[in-house]
């Protein structure tokens, strides 16, 4: 009997490990599944047009032979790629219609004008793969649209907010409405996700497939978010001292709540992205302290659009983007 005793002692050992092992991953699968935000709180679809900023950049020419742009077909279609589908490259990509950076319907007068803001730094691959991809998307859209693209031209640790601030200030001098404020990296799957802004911020990539198209956290508004030029200017913009990865997103989105403005959402199947894989910036060990700093000294009025200062800048147009110059 006491030979068979080892055996005994080592069956009950897997049988114990085996168990450890299976609470662990159900462990894992749980949190998986209940980590962020898959229904998350949204306008109804059915009521998104009265939500819509219905402005036009009073520079655009409108001609009253041709009739007035229509959205309802946009917003209700149900057409969306893949995320294999939208990282391919586009050799046989056509640029018509598109003069630095900007396009206009031809055969009917838009109701939206947006200023496409992308802040950037050494990702020449993806932006290879943004600009043609985010041009033959847009053009579907019957709106009055422009890119620009805010290159950090130095080697100072990376400034994100002050570079969104650099964009507002020159998309709003040339009387755009509406801000779309855009990574790099993030190209939109949905047909009916129609850049436009509301009369409330918008956080338009709610779902995202890195993040396995759910919603990380209710403030979030990284990523892609339109704003109106008049709700920029009254927030102050970004706060100009996040240096590094992190930090800059969440600060504006205090701004938003602490000027009793709120953050809307399209329905998730309308606000699919995929993220191009891009290597992880180096992260600002400061940011928590920074963000402490600016919410109990009330730092927006004096640290944001109203107090950019850089180094030397450059407006230079291109046929598919105007690029803004930043020496910081």
């Amino acid at each position: 009997m006491p030979k068979w005793l080892p055996i005994h002692r080592l069956l009950q050992l897997r049988l114990t490990r085996y168990a450890w092992i299976i609470l662990c991953l159900i462990a894992i699968i749980q949190f998986f599944a209940t980590y962020g935000y898959y229904n998350y709180e949204h306008l109804e679809e059915e009521n998104l047009n009265k939500y819509l900023y219905k402005h036009v950049n009073p520079k655009l020419m409108i001609k009253k032979s041709k009739p007035e742009c229509k959205y309802e077909g946009i917003l209700q279609s149900t057409k969306t790629l893949h995320t294999w589908e939208a990282t391919k490259t586009f050799n046989d990509f056509i640029p018509k219609g598109i003069m630095n950076g900007s396009y206009a319907p031809e055969d009917c007068n838009p109701i939206f004008s947006v200023a496409i803001l992308v802040t950037y730094r050494n990702r020449q691959s993806q932006l290879d793969i943004f600009i043609p991809y985010m041009h033959n998307f847009l053009r579907k859209q019957n709106i009055h649209y422009k890119i620009y693209i805010i290159e950090q031209q130095d080697d100072k640790p990376w400034n994100k907010g002050l570079l969104y601030n650099i964009g507002a200030k020159q998309a709003i001098a040339e009387n755009f409405p509406c801000l779309i404020l855009h990574d790099v990296d993030l190209l939109p799957l949905d047909e009916s996700n129609l850049y436009a802004c509301l009369h409330q911020p918008r956080h338009m990539s709610a779902s995202i497939d890195k993040f396995r198209f759910v919603l990380i956290y209710k403030t979030l508004v990284g990523g892609v978010l339109a704003i109106t030029s008049d709700q920029y200017k009254k927030l102050n913009g970004f706060s100009n001292r996040f240096q590094g990865w992190g930090g800059e997103d969440d600060d504006f989105a205090t701004r938003i709540m602490e000027n009793k403005l709120s953050i809307l959402r399209f329905p998730n199947y309308m606000s699919r992205y995929t993220m191009l894989l891009h290597k992880q910036e180096a992260k600002n060990s400061a940011r928590y302290d920074i963000m402490s700093e600016n919410t109990s000294k009330r730092n927006s009025e004096h640290d944001g659009l109203n107090s950019v200062h850089f180094e030397t800048i450059s407006v230079k147009p291109h046929r598919l983007f105007t690029l803004i110059g930043v020496r910081v």
